[in-house]
């Protein structure tokens, strides 16, 4: 399985963000403009490193504002490459990240790494791979709306 680029699920969660906040169709598009010009440079520049984490922190404060006064909270879980998929593991912490929107009207619950953990570098995407990954993904989505209060808008997104 080729590695994602983090420059396009940057690309992904800027449109994606843009939605789901209160942010104006400028702010995207200078966000897009700056992901697109960062592309560029890190053409030029072998020591730039792109960091998904980071990006999509700085994406979601710009689209979604402060944590504290934000209308839609955000919680970013990554699955790091090393950790098991193991049905107790995710669902410990899924209701951890859920725990942390609590009490809000709207959240965006931001899960990534789910692919890169299910088939680490350099092995094949099988077709058992390919079953597992969905079977995991549908399994977060259950949980995380499970967890979720009934009046609760939750958006969960998965790259």
């Amino acid at each position: 399985m080729a590695k994602p680029n983090p420059l396009d699920q940057l690309r992904s969660l800027n449109e994606i963000f843009a939605r789901a906040g209160s942010s104006n169709a400028e702010q995207a598009e200078h966000a897009r403009k700056a992901i697109d010009f960062y592309g560029s440079e890190q053409k030029n520049n072998a020591d730039c490193n792109p960091s998904l984490e980071s990006g999509a922190a700085t994406l979601a404060q710009l689209h979604l504002g402060q944590a504290s006064t934000s209308e839609v909270a955000y919680c970013h879980w990554h699955i790091p490459g090393t950790e098991s998929t193991s049905p107790l593991w995710i669902r410990q912490a899924i209701v951890a990240e859920m725990k942390k929107l609590a009490g809000r009207r709207s959240a965006l619950l931001l899960v990534t790494g789910l692919r890169e953990a299910i088939c680490p570098e350099g092995k094949r995407w099988t077709n058992a791979r390919e079953s597992q990954f969905h079977r995991v993904r549908d399994w977060i989505n259950e949980l995380a709306c499970a967890w979720a209060s009934r009046e609760s808008k939750l958006q969960v997104v998965i790259l």
